[in-house]
């Protein structure tokens, strides 16, 4: 199945020496005068897959766990590898359609691997519905077949399944617009989460036009917002809108509109508690950031406006004092969510890197994945407004600060990087980091995002400069 023996850059197994696995690059390829050419072997996400064998035998212990938060899953059998990938591609050799089930099945435990699924709180749970919807409506059950043969395809190296996937997708673009047509059909729970999976194929799958994502988030973000306030008092609807909201922020940045998201309408919705999975408290305190987090695309373009602008302009001047106060205002307001927040949630532990990075040897260990994808936010925006107060020339070290809330972005990289839905939680954190880093950090971020490529593709260096 191709499963890799090491783990070392391609230029160290080549030459069949031991690799330090640096970041951005190796320490031997530098002492051999080689740029070094990465990691593309050793990051197939086909390591973890023998806990999750094991936890299905209920043969699961307390040290695994250690084992994952550690991110030390790549010391696994090679012989369990190559046993669930063979066990995975099978499923597509004969028939895809007779086999939704069973990869779903996989899909769901590679989602929520190396995570119990009671801490998927942000993306990952509205993959646990498939199973029980598939059938349901057509253009949906293209959708899901689409999006778990890529899955297998990928996770085993399995062509026919890729191949498969592609073809299913253009049925299911067909199959969407006719729907979409359909006054009834339009506005149904099955088509929002139709469109919602075909817009995680094009970030998954799609490496030669990185646009094409957002397109689909547009889609997406009207097919939300014309549905209406009243359509998500489900869990099922409600699960979608939070799953969505992600990318709805996203096309609200690169759109340069404003985020629908941060009305007082929509927030009273998304605040609501439909399921008991999390304590009522860290599930208000985690939703008080997120209505702080749809400001985010308001506040960068102004940022980016004001660096344009010329500054001796009147208007300029108006822009950037309304900016401040705006700002600060929004400061104050994280501050104080981040003093409540500290005492619900665990303060993350330094560890060593796993992974022996050689710029961040030391790294945050979180509780689970729901804390850690919380702290990088609030990271991320602390980063945005230190390099705001900065450019209206406020007083305090912010350079200092912006450099700081930068390196606990990527402290936090380690943790948040695991499992499938990884590269999914660093897009933005990333985009901040690559933003505001000095060259260093710049060619580490690079190091990382062609690593997180590997599965998720719009995540490939060059997307990062445009």
């Amino acid at each position: 199945m191709g499963v890799p023996r090491s783990n070392g850059c391609l230029l160290c197994v080549q030459r069949r020496v031991k690799c330090d696995e640096g970041l951005p690059g190796c320490a031997r390829c530098a002492k051999y005068g080689r740029p070094c050419p990465g990691y593309d072997r050793g990051f197939k996400f086909v390591a973890g897959k023998p806990h999750r064998s094991r936890r299905r035998q209920g043969s699961k212990t307390a040290e695994d766990d250690t084992e994952l938060a550690q991110g030390s899953s790549g010391k696994a059998s090679q012989a369990l590898q190559q046993s669930l990938a063979r066990r995975a591609s099978s499923l597509w050799l004969t028939s895809a359609e007779t086999n939704v089930m069973q990869s779903l099945d996989i899909l769901i435990g590679d989602v929520s691997h190396p995570f119990p699924a009671s801490t998927t709180y942000t993306t990952a749970r509205w993959f646990t519905f498939l199973p029980t919807i598939y059938g349901r409506n057509r253009t949906l059950d293209s959708s899901i077949r689409c999006f778990a043969a890529h899955h297998i395809g990928m996770m085993t190296e399995n062509k026919q399944a890729v191949m498969y996937a592609r073809s299913t997708y253009v049925e299911a673009l067909n199959r969407l617009q006719r729907s979409l047509d359909n006054p009834r059909e339009s506005l149904s729970s099955e088509i929002l989460c139709a469109v919602l999976l075909q817009c995680f194929y094009e970030l998954f799958a799609n490496a030669h036009d990185p646009t094409s994502w957002i397109k689909h988030a547009k889609g997406l973000s009207q097919l939300v917002r014309f549905r209406g306030l009243d359509r998500y008092q489900t869990d099922f609807d409600h699960t979608l809108l939070k799953a969505s909201r992600g990318l709805i922020i996203m096309h609200s940045l690169f759109s340069k509109e404003q985020c629908f998201l941060s009305s007082s309408g929509w927030q009273s919705v998304m605040k609501q508690q439909l399921d008991s999975t999390l304590p009522a408290i860290f599930y208000a305190q985690v939703e008080e950031l997120f209505a702080l987090y749809t400001t985010i695309p308001c506040f960068i373009h102004q940022f980016f406006e004001l660096r344009q602008a010329d500054p001796a302009h009147e208007t300029t001047r108006l822009k950037a004092s309304k900016l401040l106060s705006d700002t600060l205002d929004m400061q104050a307001k994280l501050i104080t969510w981040y003093d409540s927040f500290s005492y619900t949630a665990p303060l993350p532990t330094e560890v060593l890197s796993s992974m022996g990075d050689t710029l961040y040897p030391i790294v945050y260990s979180f509780t689970d994945v729901d804390t850690a994808t919380i702290f990088a936010a609030y990271y991320s925006y602390m980063v945005i407004i230190h390099a705001i107060l900065g450019a209206c020339c406020y007083p305090g070290e912010h350079a200092a600060m912006v450099a700081y809330y930068r390196d606990q972005i990527c402290m936090s990289v380690e943790f948040n990087a695991q499992g499938i839905l990884g590269p999914s939680r660093l897009g933005f954190p990333l985009l901040v980091v690559n933003q505001f880093a000095d060259p260093p950090t710049k060619l580490w971020v690079q190091g990382w995002l062609q690593r997180l490529s590997n599965t998720y593709k719009v995540m490939l260096p060059q997307n990062y400069e445009r």
